[in-house]
């Protein structure tokens, strides 16, 4: 099994941002996906974590010279990241559903709504780990016949 912290949308929130890398080290995660907005987090959470870290751009990482996707397998599963905003996720998720389901991926990992979702649509398992400005993150287990995501708020813990 593979345990991976799944956030998006850090916005420069450095409360939240410290506050998640000591969950990472707690809850011992073997990797973490930052989806986009702000990529400055994710190369802050490179630094600071022991963890290999993976990073999508999102809409407000303006000029940015990062790759918007990623293409990661993770106990055999292909799991799709990218931010969401070029799939109009605010306005539903049929369409990164069908980009996902075209790519064959098993799950896709995605950000820019800044609400918390994981569920179905269509074939498609689309996980939002929700923002992290808001305190929100994800735990992703990934198993070779499972991927399992348990969305929390350390607000809320």
């Amino acid at each position: 099994m593979t345990r991976i912290g799944v956030v998006s949308d850090s916005h420069g929130g450095m409360l939240h941002l410290e506050r998640f890398a000591e969950i990472c080290r707690t809850e011992k995660f073997d990797q973490v996906f930052h989806l986009g907005d702000v990529l400055e987090d994710a190369r802050w959470l490179e630094k600071n974590l022991d963890v290999p870290v993976v990073s999508v751009a999102g809409n407000c990482d303006f000029y940015a010279h990062h790759p918007r996707e990623a293409r990661v397998t993770v106990e055999g599963k292909r799991l799709l990241l990218l931010h969401g905003d070029r799939y109009r996720v605010k306005l539903g998720y049929d369409m990164l559903s069908y980009y996902a389901e075209e790519n064959a991926v098993d799950a896709a990992l995605f950000g820019h709504t800044h609400q918390p979702f994981a569920g179905y649509v269509g074939r498609a398992l689309l996980i939002n780990p929700g923002a992290l400005k808001n305190g929100h993150y994800c735990i992703l287990e990934v198993r070779a016949g499972d991927i399992v995501p348990r969305i929390l708020n350390m607000d809320e813990q």
